[in-house]
């Protein structure tokens, strides 16, 4: 018998604004291709690029709503809003290393996000210091092609997001008012 050395995280970051079916099913292929033994969820705190964003607490309780069936395998972290300030994924990597030195981390980026990596901070000391997973988008790829930018535009135009987010994600836009204005 094989025993593992440590356990592989892929820490998938983003704006989550708002998780949707996309997100979700990212998780469910790294999990079920075995990729990974644990996904890390981190929503940014503020974000690098000045994206404007619904606030941190009501993005990190939407992910507890959308990955919620993934539990004990998908996790929720609220490390950047701990850290503070601007979201860096470098700082982001860094910190969960020097706490968890004995796993294996892993970077998960959306084929959107790998064009802009060369925007990103340090990004050649994040690919010295992690692996990275791009889960490629659109047609060829085996994840929905689910944008957080429709998403957005549908219920600032009063149109139903059923099928985009999960149904307890859906409830709690609904509930708290979210993206009516633009965000």
């Amino acid at each position: 018998m094989k025993v593992k050395s440590s356990i592989r995280v892929g820490i998938f970051g983003g704006s989550f604004n708002p998780p949707h079916v996309g997100h979700e099913a990212i998780c469910e292929w790294l999990l079920a291709n075995e990729l990974v033994d644990e996904v890390w969820i981190v929503p940014c705190y503020i974000h690098p690029f000045g994206k404007q964003l619904a606030p941190f607490d009501d993005r990190y309780n939407m992910c507890s709503f959308a990955f919620g069936r993934l539990k004990g395998r998908v996790f929720i972290s609220r490390v950047e809003k701990y850290l503070g300030g601007t979201s860096h994924t470098i700082r982001t990597i860094k910190h969960f290393i020097e706490l968890y030195p004995n796993y294996s981390f892993l970077l998960v980026t959306g084929g959107d996000v790998s064009k802009q990596t060369e925007e990103w901070r340090e990004f050649k000391k994040i690919k010295s210091l992690v692996k990275i997973i791009t889960i490629p988008r659109g047609p060829k790829s085996p994840i929905p092609d689910v944008s957080a930018t429709e998403i957005r535009e549908r219920i600032r135009q009063g149109k139903g997001i059923k099928g985009y987010v999960s149904k307890e994600v859906d409830l709690y836009i609904k509930a708290h008012g979210l993206y009516r204005d633009k965000i």
